[in-house]
């Protein structure tokens, strides 16, 4: 009968001291599952350059190839797949080329503003004419006049090679 009872009481103490501590390290392991599978896709991105103006230079080089899927591997992780609908869309409409030529364009007169981390190169850009431009599936109006935009780069953390991150 002592045996019961302290056995109980084992029981009683474990489950009050024992299982908040269990739940504790299931909770974290599974929070470190979680931030490795976010991790994943990142620590195994291995496409791009030592620098930002490599990086530009594999991109261009896989659109002279017509190889979309090559270069939307280019972008940050989270753009891959916008940038491949972008870049197919191009392909197929045969605007790649004229594309290509565009960014050989502006790259001529690139200023390099570096962050450390991130890196912009802006340049100018001038609309003769009032346009509209398709923008994330949406029609914009562009009147005409002097516009800065910039191409901007980013350093993958885990495997320090440079992606596009806005273009």
């Amino acid at each position: 009968m002592l045996f019961l009872v302290l056995l109980a009481g084992g029981v009683l103490w474990f489950v009050l001291n024992g299982m908040p501590y269990i739940n504790n390290l299931r909770a974290n392991w599974e929070a470190q599952r979680l931030q490795a599978q976010w991790e994943k896709p990142y620590r195994e991105d291995t496409y791009g350059g030592k620098t930002p103006e490599e990086t530009y230079d594999m991109f261009l080089d896989a659109l002279r190839k017509g190889d979309t899927t090559l270069a939307s591997k280019y972008f940050v992780v989270d753009e891959q797949e916008k940038w491949l609908k972008t870049l197919d869309q191009y392909s197929n409409q045969n605007l790649l080329v004229n594309f290509v030529k565009e960014l050989e364009n502006t790259r001529k007169t690139w200023v390099k503003k570096d962050h450390g981390d991130t890196v912009d190169f802006q340049y100018k850009v001038l609309v003769q004419k009032d346009t509209t431009a398709d923008f994330e599936g949406g029609k914009i109006k562009v009147p005409a006049g002097n516009y800065t935009n910039e191409t901007e780069f980013e350093q993958n953390t885990y495997t320090k090679v440079w992606k596009i991150s806005q273009l």
